[in-house]
């Protein structure tokens, strides 16, 4: 009969699993290749799978919702001119890309409805349905009137959770994003990290910055390719065995958005100035808060940069992002009361917290390293030296 069965793909990046969100076909639809057929969320992206054959759907092997293991499969096609050859549980086609789903895409029914104009996630949408909610009806909070989860749970007058009379406490099931998420957190606390601490005197930050019209945060990152080139080793990851130094400088930066916490990497920092490396930190912010990034997007980070200054923090531990030996926050630059030529004066300031693998490096070695990133970053002249 010419059936072919498409099994879930390895999304990499060590990803076992993904949730069926939504199909866009039904069972005895008409495909074409590379039509979207189902949106999937992995603990790093939601992603269109497009179609790998053109023929017709004989069956949907899982129900929105599911948690689909790699390589179980997903649909059966009936493909003409195709012989029969089925492919054995677990097998897997490649030879395409998973396409990065839009956060307006409609991931219910294909009739026009006012769910399908309403401004939200695939995972929004899910939880909508999860809670019987009309989404259409909802009057979003977010910008440009995008419905966020809260919206969703304010509009259902539930948590969706389980109560406990006596506590009034509320259990709420992990999404994959916040599953991986402790995962991750789970597997980081076991490294041997250790976090060292420098306040900034940022006087001369802030008036070059200023003068570029940019945040610190690009300022800082270009600064610490400066850092890295003197000092290799920040720029390293432990395989279990062996240190592996790094030539490219891709920096991740931690980013808090509705779905939890993202890391997105910007690579090739040490290739650019900061102008770009401004306009490409903007872009990978508005990714990471509207949903728009792929698994692609969140790979191999040699080094990352917490900004806890974006929400007031002033200091704070990072844990190790994985696959780095060093992990940065910076922290709010405000005024302190600081020692000047022996007086005590107001200046704008700010705390780096930098938490390193004691695998890779020594407290002694972090040390030179952070005494000459405060040096690029309190000079005007060798702020001035960056790439711009």
């Amino acid at each position: 009969m010419g059936e072919r069965v498409f099994s879930l793909p390895d999304p990499g990046e060590g990803l076992t699993e993904a949730e069926l969100i939504a199909w866009l076909v039904a069972e005895g639809d008409d495909v074409e290749l590379n039509q979207p057929i189902a949106e999937v969320e992995t603990s790093k992206a939601v992603v269109e799978l497009p179609s790998p054959y053109a023929g017709r759907i004989v069956r949907l092997h899982a129900q929105p919702g599911n948690m689909v293991p790699v390589g179980r499969p997903l649909v059966t096609f009936h493909v003409p001119g195709a012989a029969d050859a089925l492919q054995p549980e677990g097998s897997d086609v490649h030879g395409y890309a998973a396409r990065r789903s839009s956060p307006d895409a409609d991931v219910g029914s294909a009739a026009p409805s006012r769910a399908h104009s309403a401004r939200a996630t695939p995972a929004v949408r899910k939880l909508a349905r999860d809670l019987a909610v009309d989404i259409g009806a909802i009057e979003g909070s977010g910008p440009g009137g995008r419905v966020s989860a809260g919206d969703v749970r304010a509009a259902s007058g539930t948590w969706a959770a389980t109560v406990s009379e006596d506590l009034r406490s509320t259990r709420e099931e992990l999404t994959p994003v916040r599953r991986r998420i402790a995962e991750n957190l789970s597997e980081q606390a076991a490294i041997p990290q250790v976090t060292t601490f420098r306040t900034v005197d940022a006087s001369a930050l802030e008036a070059f910055r200023a003068e570029l019209g940019v945040s610190p945060l690009p300022v800082v990152v270009s600064a610490l390719c400066r850092c890295v080139a003197e000092h290799p080793r920040m720029n390293a990851s432990w395989d279990g065995e062996h240190v592996s130094v790094h030539a490219k400088v891709n920096v991740g930066l931690a980013a808090d958005t509705e779905r939890g916490l993202v890391v997105p990497v910007l690579r090739d920092a040490e290739r650019r100035g900061i102008g770009e490396l401004a306009g490409e930190i903007r872009r990978l912010a508005a990714a990471a808060r509207e949903g728009r990034l792929g698994v692609a997007d969140m790979a191999n980070a040699t080094i990352a940069i917490s900004n806890t200054g974006s929400y007031g923090s002033e200091a704070g531990t990072p844990i190790l992002s994985p696959g780095t030996a060093v992990t940065m926050a910076l922290g709010v630059i405000a005024p302190r009361a600081l020692v000047v030529d022996g007086a005590v004066v107001a200046r704008p300031a700010c705390t780096l917290s930098l938490t390193f693998d004691h695998r890779v490096l020594d407290g002694a070695a972090v040390g030179r390293a952070l005494t000459d990133l405060l040096d690029v970053l309190q000079e005007s002249a060798r702020l001035r030296d960056l790439p711009r």
